[in-house]
Protein backbone atom coordinates (compact mmCIF):
# COMPACT_ATOMS: atom_id res chain seq x y z
CA UNK A 1 0.00 0.00 0.00
CA UNK A 2 1.38 2.97 -0.74
CA UNK A 3 1.64 5.80 1.91
CA UNK A 4 -1.03 8.80 1.01
CA UNK A 5 -1.37 11.94 3.19
CA UNK A 6 -4.73 12.74 4.69
CA UNK A 7 -4.41 16.69 4.38
CA UNK A 8 -6.60 18.88 2.64
CA UNK A 9 -5.39 19.81 -0.86
CA UNK A 10 -4.24 23.41 -1.33
CA UNK A 11 -3.83 26.01 -3.77
CA UNK A 12 -1.30 26.77 -5.82
CA UNK A 13 -0.61 30.31 -6.67
CA UNK A 14 2.63 30.99 -9.20
CA UNK A 15 4.10 28.41 -7.22
CA UNK A 16 2.87 29.73 -3.37
CA UNK A 17 0.73 28.29 -1.35
CA UNK A 18 -2.59 29.62 -0.97
CA UNK A 19 -3.31 30.79 2.66
CA UNK A 20 -7.36 31.47 3.89
CA UNK A 21 -7.61 35.33 5.09
CA UNK A 22 -7.98 38.68 3.98
CA UNK A 23 -5.99 40.41 1.43
CA UNK A 24 -3.78 43.75 2.29
CA UNK A 25 -6.38 45.50 -0.09
CA UNK A 26 -8.99 43.87 1.25
CA UNK A 27 -8.04 45.08 5.23
CA UNK A 28 -6.98 48.58 3.50
CA UNK A 29 -10.90 49.02 2.24
CA UNK A 30 -12.13 47.94 5.55
CA UNK A 31 -9.61 49.77 7.62
CA UNK A 32 -10.75 53.11 5.23
CA UNK A 33 -14.39 52.38 5.49
CA UNK A 34 -13.95 52.62 9.72
CA UNK A 35 -12.35 55.73 9.36
CA UNK A 36 -14.65 57.26 7.65
CA UNK A 37 -17.77 56.48 9.74
CA UNK A 38 -16.16 57.42 12.75
CA UNK A 39 -15.43 60.08 11.32
CA UNK A 40 -18.87 61.39 10.38
CA UNK A 41 -19.81 60.35 13.94
CA UNK A 42 -17.25 62.18 15.95
CA UNK A 43 -18.53 65.71 14.17
CA UNK A 44 -22.08 64.71 14.30
CA UNK A 45 -21.75 64.28 17.85
CA UNK A 46 -19.39 66.63 19.23
CA UNK A 47 -21.48 69.86 17.48
CA UNK A 48 -24.71 68.30 18.80
CA UNK A 49 -23.46 69.26 22.05
CA UNK A 50 -23.79 73.06 21.68
CA UNK A 51 -26.86 72.97 19.78
CA UNK A 52 -28.69 71.21 23.05
CA UNK A 53 -27.08 73.79 25.38
CA UNK A 54 -28.75 76.16 22.97
CA UNK A 55 -31.97 74.55 23.23
CA UNK A 56 -32.01 74.18 26.69
CA UNK A 57 -31.34 78.08 27.20
CA UNK A 58 -34.50 78.80 24.90
CA UNK A 59 -36.22 76.41 27.24
CA UNK A 60 -35.03 78.30 30.09
CA UNK A 61 -35.75 81.28 29.03
CA UNK A 62 -39.64 79.98 28.66
CA UNK A 63 -39.66 79.00 31.94
CA UNK A 64 -38.76 81.87 33.45
CA UNK A 65 -40.92 83.68 31.16
CA UNK A 66 -43.96 81.81 32.24
CA UNK A 67 -43.29 81.65 36.34
CA UNK A 68 -42.83 85.68 35.66
CA UNK A 69 -46.47 85.90 34.59
CA UNK A 70 -47.53 83.91 37.60
CA UNK A 71 -45.56 85.80 39.49
CA UNK A 72 -47.50 88.50 38.47
CA UNK A 73 -50.77 87.49 38.82
CA UNK A 74 -49.89 86.46 42.55
CA UNK A 75 -48.38 89.59 43.67
CA UNK A 76 -49.78 92.30 40.79
CA UNK A 77 -46.51 93.10 40.04
CA UNK A 78 -43.31 91.88 37.97
CA UNK A 79 -40.87 90.61 39.27
CA UNK A 80 -37.60 92.41 39.70
CA UNK A 81 -35.24 92.64 36.68
CA UNK A 82 -32.59 90.67 38.35
CA UNK A 83 -34.57 88.45 39.30
CA UNK A 84 -33.83 87.98 42.58
CA UNK A 85 -37.41 88.58 44.68
CA UNK A 86 -38.62 85.42 42.22
CA UNK A 87 -35.27 83.03 42.38
CA UNK A 88 -35.92 83.48 46.50
CA UNK A 89 -39.14 82.09 46.70
CA UNK A 90 -38.74 78.19 46.05
CA UNK A 91 -42.34 77.84 44.53
CA UNK A 92 -41.20 79.91 41.33
CA UNK A 93 -38.30 78.35 40.93
CA UNK A 94 -37.41 75.14 43.31
CA UNK A 95 -33.96 74.90 42.18
CA UNK A 96 -33.07 78.08 42.61
CA UNK A 97 -32.26 81.16 39.68
CA UNK A 98 -31.15 79.35 36.71
CA UNK A 99 -27.50 80.31 34.75
CA UNK A 100 -28.10 79.90 31.14
CA UNK A 101 -26.93 76.23 30.02
CA UNK A 102 -24.57 77.33 27.29
CA UNK A 103 -22.46 80.61 27.96
CA UNK A 104 -23.52 80.54 32.18
CA UNK A 105 -24.47 84.03 32.42
CA UNK A 106 -27.48 84.60 34.55
CA UNK A 107 -31.03 86.13 33.26
CA UNK A 108 -32.71 89.46 33.60
CA UNK A 109 -36.17 89.96 33.05
CA UNK A 110 -38.15 93.50 31.14
CA UNK A 111 -41.19 94.05 32.56
CA UNK A 112 -42.39 95.91 29.83
CA UNK A 113 -41.85 93.34 27.56
CA UNK A 114 -42.47 90.62 29.69
CA UNK A 115 -39.54 88.82 28.57
CA UNK A 116 -36.13 87.39 29.22
CA UNK A 117 -33.73 89.83 28.21
CA UNK A 118 -30.65 88.61 25.68
CA UNK A 119 -29.80 84.93 25.17
CA UNK A 120 -30.18 85.40 21.36
CA UNK A 121 -27.85 82.45 20.56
Amino acid sequence: MRNQRQAMPTKRSKGVLARPGFSFFEVLAAVTLVGIVSVIVITRTSFGGDEAKKNACFATKGNIEVQAQRWYRDTGSWPASNLSDIGADSSYLPDGLPVCPYDGSSYTFDSSSQQVTGHNH
